[in-house]
């Protein structure tokens, strides 16, 4: 059991991520970045109880699929 004041896990919620994209990109979805996880496009970390949590690069890379995807 880990103590009330101890540091949230490092990286950030599958929902943060989308809340950080969906102002460029408004028709993204948690099952677009869940899919594009499947395909092996990003590899965000797992806590101990499974949840993903991405790291600066896994943003930035889910923003360039993105814009090349948008692009096309």
């Amino acid at each position: 059991m880990t103590a009330p004041d101890s540091p949230a896990p490092a990286g950030m919620s599958i929902g943060a991520v989308l809340d950080l994209l969906r102002p460029d990109f408004p028709d993204v979805t948690i099952s677009k970045i869940r899919f594009l996880e499947a395909e092996g496009l990003v590899t965000p970390a797992r806590s101990p109880s499974g949840y993903r949590r991405f790291t600066a690069y896994d943003c930035a890379r889910l923003r360039f699929i993105l814009t090349a995807q948008r692009e096309q």
